[in-house]
């Protein structure tokens, strides 16, 4: 079977809207190789370019009758994983992703293990800041997510209202990982940890 074929079985078993990246190939082929196979399947209509380097399979939207685009958050984690980085959202991101704010940001933050960089996406920019790999690496993803969204909102903003949505959002499973996680933190991120897990009533 040639690498060609393995990749394009590979994505024609991947469920609709998954996206791709060069390195997600690499058992079948070297990165340079899978990027051609992917361009040339996006040439033929195959697959979707969403943006340099990465690929998405098409999703077909009946109410739409088109195919929709893989979304900001999806297009930020197959570049993170392209290039091997840790990422979690942050700011405004972060805040939408836990429903605290339902407004859709027009960019997209991460707080990342790779560089500073900015990348154009559509109508959107997504945008990737630095952090020290402890940071990002010693708590589960959910804990980050967490942690991020109280960096966004402040100290005096992170009452039992917001512990309450947070809650609801969460598994029993995620909030123990947050309030064990969170120990070492702030003592502010730590008594918030609580409230969550009070809220749950777990």
């Amino acid at each position: 079977m040639s690498i060609a074929t393995e990749i394009e079985e590979r994505i024609a078993d991947a469920e609709p809207g998954s996206v791709f990246v060069p390195s997600d190939f690499h058992d079948i082929a070297s990165v340079d190789n899978a990027n051609s196979v992917l361009s040339r399947m996006a040439k033929r209509g195959d697959i979707m370019r969403a943006m340099r380097g990465v690929y998405a399979k098409p999703k077909r939207v009946e109410e739409l009758d088109a195919d929709v685009p893989p979304t900001p958050d999806a297009v930020a984690h197959a570049i993170a994983r392209n290039n091997k980085w840790v990422i979690a959202p942050s700011g405004d991101t972060a805040l939408n992703r836990l429903g605290l704010d339902t407004q859709v940001p027009a960019v997209y933050e991460y707080v990342s293990s790779g560089p500073y960089k900015t990348y154009q996406y559509g109508r959107f920019a997504i945008t990737m800041k630095h952090r020290a790999n402890r940071d990002l690496l010693d708590c589960s993803p959910i804990t980050c997510l967490v942690i991020q969204a109280l960096k966004a909102i402040g100290k005096d903003a992170a009452d039992d209202k917001v512990a309450a949505r947070i809650a609801a959002r969460l598994s029993d499973k995620e909030i123990e990982a947050l309030y064990d996680e969170t120990r070492n933190s702030t003592a502010w991120v730590f008594g918030f940890a609580k409230k969550v897990k009070e809220a749950k009533g777990c």
